[in-house]
């Protein structure tokens, strides 16, 4: 029993460290990409026409609350660039990315994916909803 005890503990151990490595790993900046605050996306819906804006968190997140006029697709549907591409019309189109911040990493990944496909107009919100909320900014449900 105590064996059995301490590899449970163990395993605890390990998972619960991966997942806080994994969300320490999360980038702040990410190369082929404009990283911007909250400030900066407001800036961003206000004055750029056909701005494409990727909340790459869970359903159940989007539907509890989301940046006005973006479009929910997780990283992980976006398994190749025609994904991206049914939202983002052309490479040199605008397109921001967020999550729930760096504690999230979703956003990150995808940004990674769009900048690896060749867009070229790409802006990585890393501090996301997080920060968001924080600032008490409008959410759309």
């Amino acid at each position: 029993m105590r064996k059995l005890l301490i590899t449970v503990i163990g395993f605890a151990l390990i998972f619960g460290f991966a997942r806080t490595a994994l969300a320490d790993d999360t980038p702040m900046e990410i190369k082929g990409a404009k990283t911007v605050n909250a400030d900066a996306v407001i800036e961003l819906i206000q004055k750029t026409d056909n701005l494409v804006i990727i909340d790459n968190r869970s359903v159940a997140d989007y539907e509890a609350g989301h940046i006005e006029g973006s479009v929910r697709m997780s990283d992980t549907d976006m398994t190749d660039e025609a994904m991206l591409a049914q939202h983002v019309k052309s490479k040199d189109a605008s397109v921001l990315f967020y999550c729930n911040g760096l504690k999230c990493g979703r956003a990150a990944k995808a940004t990674m994916k769009a900048v690896e496909w060749g867009y070229r107009n790409v802006y990585y919100y890393a501090l996301g909803l997080e920060e968001w909320k924080q600032r008490e900014l409008p959410l759309m449900r």
